[in-house]
Formats: C-alpha cells, structure tokens, sequence
C-alpha cells in the first residue's frame, strides 16, 4: 500500500510540473487561449465618437470571436484611447468581452 501512496504522488508531482513547464497546452484556461489572439485584430477607423465613448471601425475577421469582417462600433476600455485614432487611420486594436458587448482595450496606427 506504502508503494502504491508513493507512485501515485510522484506521479502527480510529475504531470503537476510538466504542465507547468508549458507540455500541456490543453491546461491552458480558455481565457489566456482567447487573449492569444485578440491583438491580430486590423481595420480602418470609419468614425470615432468621443460623446459615445465608441470607435467604429471596419475591421477583418475577428478570429477569436468567430465573427466575418464588417464595419460596427465599439466602446473603449480606456476613453483616452480616442485620441489616439481618427477616422481613416489603419489600425490593430485588441478586445476583450465585457458582458455580451466586444470591448477596445487598446488601439494603435498601423502602415
């Protein structure tokens, strides 16, 4: 039995640290496998609207979220974020969900 006890915790010491060193992808919590790649995000800022705290951009397909590419606005994380973009600009934002909503959590100007 003493060996039994003895084999079954040096297995679970073993799996514990190799899933630490990274060999387990499947370990990964859906949300850091969704912020992989939130950031691949691309578009053309159409409109900003800083009364509204929203952004609306025609973007690409947003992988993460399954959704084809279209033109809609969405709110900011940071309202300062605004100024950092205006309309016509090609952008690369990344999102993140807050509730049923898509929010921008950052933006910068892309060549």
């Amino acid at each position: 039995m003493k060996h039994f006890l003895f084999v079954a915790a040096a297995s679970l010491v073993a799996a514990t640290a190799w899933a630490q060193a990274g060999h387990d992808h499947h370990a990964m919590p859906a949300a850091t496998k969704a912020a992989a790649g939130q950031s691949d995000n691309t578009g053309e800022v159409r409109r900003v609207n800083a009364d509204a705290k929203k952004i609306t951009i025609a973007h690409g397909p947003l992988k993460a979220y399954d959704m084809p590419p279209m033109t809609m606005a969405f709110a900011v994380k940071d309202p300062a974020l605004l100024a950092r973009v205006k309309a016509g600009d090609k952008v690369r934002f990344a999102l993140e969900k807050a509730g049923e909503d898509l929010v921008i959590t950052s933006i910068e100007t892309v060549k």
